[in-house]
């Protein structure tokens, strides 16, 4: 038969067990994340003399030890379109996304890309630059 002693120490030993798995669990999720990296910050297109819209292929790699996903690229003007792949990124994987620039905006341009993600650094900050002359 058991005693309030007994039932004592098996509760507590129930809280503690339950708080040492909890604190190992938080600790193994804790590294265990996403993490990209780009190759590239910053592009400059220096001066764009051709007449169509100019690319760049923005690469990345997911540094990380869980699968990566790009949720959504946000651009600074409806001038600079992204398109990328919506699939996930395995760890140590790479892959790049393509950003459009129109060739009819014609000047100096800065445009920034933000690149949504499940990564730990996100949302990431990328620059489009460069030049188009009047004609």
């Amino acid at each position: 038969m058991m005693n309030f002693k007994h039932i004592f120490i098996l509760f507590i030993v129930v809280i503690l067990s339950s708080v040492i798995a909890l604190f190992i669990r938080n600790r193994i999720e804790s590294n265990y994340k996403a993490e990209l990296r780009f190759d590239v910050l910053k592009y400059d297109f220096d001066t764009l003399t051709n007449e169509f819209d100019s690319e760049y292929y923005f690469v990345y790699q997911n540094i990380g030890n869980k699968p990566m996903r790009i949720i959504d690229i946000k651009t600074s003007c409806g001038c600079t379109i992204p398109y990328w792949n919506p699939g996930e990124l395995a760890p140590f994987e790479k892959d790049s996304f393509k950003v459009t620039y129109n060739y009819e905006i014609k000047g100096y341009f800065m445009k920034e890309i933000m690149v949504y993600s499940n990564s730990e650094t996100s949302p990431d900050r990328l620059e489009i630059l460069g030049y188009v002359p009047f004609e």
